[in-house]
């Protein structure tokens, strides 16, 4: 009994161990992204993250999955950071299809960088709230401001800032979502009259991300 449990240990850590070489070998074959020597940001309050770093997948721009790697956005540099052997290395949007990881409700959080979104002329790591006919992206970093509670007469201190936006994309054109009639008019065209029906109806706040998620999903039934 003892000699088959040893087997099974042994069977599973060798398992273990090629799989793990597997997906190292898979991100250095196709480039392991910039190393991070350093924090630039030290002296300034606050995380340039947007989440905490999280087990998840990265979708290579060659079709490739790399899994179980420990990934955050940094929302002010806009690159997705990954940790590997005790170093940090980070890639660009454009050095990858995108990422994902698992909720705190057990859902996949999936994001995008096929995009290029509008404001910017750039491409961006999106989340992916809604698919259909309209598709609904939230684009969430950072910028850097001034620190309004630094004590007055003290040396200029700087904090990160939490931003958002969002965007919805309908026949692959990108459209930056504003609770405005024109610019609401210019992504829903026809179905205008449907929208104000089901934002009415649901008593709607387009203000609010959650509810704009409920008026995309009723919209792509």
């Amino acid at each position: 009994m003892k000699t088959e449990k040893l087997i099974f240990v042994l069977v599973f850590l060798l398992s273990f161990t090629k799989f793990s070489y597997g997906q190292l070998s898979v991100l250095r074959d196709n480039g392991t992204g910039n190393p991070i020597m350093n924090n630039p940001y030290r002296e300034v309050k606050g995380s340039p993250y947007v989440a905490d770093f999280k087990e998840g997948k990265i979708y290579l721009s060659t079709g490739q999955t790399v899994e179980g790697l420990q990934i955050a956005i940094n929302g002010y540099e806009n690159t997705l950071e990954y940790k590997l052997e005790g170093n940090l290395y980070s890639y660009a949007p454009e050095k990858l299809n995108g990422f994902s990881w698992i909720g705190e409700t057990g859902e996949s959080v999936e994001f995008t960088s096929r995009y290029t979104i509008p404001t910017l002329g750039k491409k961006r790591f999106l989340q992916v709230l809604e698919t259909g006919k309209y598709t609904l992206l939230i684009y969430r970093y950072k910028i850097m401001t001034d620190d309004v509670a630094a004590t007055y007469g003290a040396q200029a201190a700087k904090v990160f800032q939490d931003q958002e936006d969002l965007f919805i994309v309908k026949d692959d054109q990108v459209f930056l979502f504003k609770n405005k009639t024109k610019e609401m008019e210019s992504i829903f065209g026809d179905e205008m009259s449907k929208v104000n029906s089901l934002q009415k109806s649901q008593k709607l706040n387009l203000k609010n991300t959650e509810d704009v998620r409920v008026l995309v999903r009723a919209l792509n039934r």
